[in-house]
């Protein structure tokens, strides 16, 4: 597989990933029992992915 395919297939899970644990905190919360663990585990997926999509390359 192509390596820029493979990049843009994890950036796309991980993405899903993240709004998935997001909506599920949220759906949770309406609930009036909230688990912050999805919340947690949403932020802590941005920010990973964040740095992969914003660091410089090495040559």
């Amino acid at each position: 597989m192509n390596p820029k395919t493979v990049k843009y297939l994890s950036t796309l899970g991980v993405t899903v990933v993240m709004a998935l644990s997001a909506a599920y905190f949220y759906k949770t919360w309406q609930k009036g029992e909230p688990r912050y663990y999805f919340l947690i585990m949403a932020f802590a997926i941005a920010l990973l992915l964040s740095y992969s999509l914003f660091k410089k390359k090495k040559n």
